[in-house]
């Protein structure tokens, strides 16, 4: 992508570009960052069937959130060209979480990170749950384990036809839904000085089981949960449900792998 790729509806509305850069790159989209006289833009780009459907997703999604007090992009456009969608939103100044700690901070540093970490986590779920998002007539984990089978079918995943089929007969015991973020990794979760800033990547979002998020968060990563240690802190702070072994295999290592 270079500047003379931008769509001229998406120029027209943010002013001449002055400068694109690049940041480190998703499995998903093309994501640029642009810098216009007086303020700076993301603009993501997708070009495959499912990833043009999860961006239309997520622009609706920003589009519900952004008046919730979470800590989300306000979008501003759409935009769809021939196979190409392409989303205009605004730049968060902040690194990934799991950037931040793969650089090894100070200790102090680094629980500071992840107990706020938790504390995002308590909010987003605490939170109220947008109306547009309670509407659908079937269950979470229904529509994820339908879509998981879609998704096996369509499209390359890490999941089998095997292990969907043990998702769909043994499943954890039903729990109160909340709003959920549905990718809430260490690489969706912005930084700024240990402060949390920016949750991108809200596709996923929905009226859900809290422990899917849960199990994504404390996924051990490079010097981040890799130990007790920075699960504690991030329950501390989270203040709610603990996951078991159990579930976190279910939704983690079965569920997570069809998306």
């Amino acid at each position: 992508m270079n500047i003379q790729d931008v769509p001229i509806e998406i120029i027209e509305k943010i002013g001449k570009v002055q400068k694109i850069t690049f940041p480190k790159q998703g499995h998903t989209s093309i994501v640029a960052i642009l810098d216009t006289l007086d303020k700076k833009y993301i603009i993501k780009k997708t070009e495959n069937d499912l990833y043009n459907e999860w961006l239309l997703e997520e622009y609706k999604v920003l589009q519900y959130l952004y008046h919730t007090g979470l800590p989300v992009p306000r979008a501003y456009s759409y935009h769809v060209e021939n196979k190409s969608r392409w989303l205009l939103m605004d730049h968060i100044d902040g690194i990934s979480l799991r950037e931040f700690l793969s650089k090894e901070p100070d200790l102090k540093d680094k629980e500071k990170a992840i107990f706020n970490f938790g504390l995002c986590l308590k909010k987003i779920h605490e939170c109220s749950c947008p109306i547009e998002l309670l509407k659908n007539d079937h269950p979470w984990l229904d529509t994820m384990l339908n879509k998981a089978e879609y998704n096996l079918t369509h499209f390359a995943v890490d999941g089998s036809e095997e292990l969907l089929k043990g998702l769909k007969e043994v499943r954890p015991k039903p729990i109160d839904n909340t709003l959920i973020h549905g990718d809430f990794t260490l690489d969706n979760v912005l930084i700024n000085e240990c402060n949390i800033v920016g949750v991108i990547d809200w596709s996923g979002a929905a009226y859900g089981d809290p422990r899917y998020d849960v199990a994504l968060a404390i996924r051990p990563k490079c010097n981040a949960f890799d130990n007790e240690r920075d699960k504690e802190i991030f329950y501390n702070a989270y203040g709610k449900l603990r996951i078991t072994d159990e579930e976190y295999d279910y939704f983690e290592d079965g569920v997570y792998s069809f998306f």
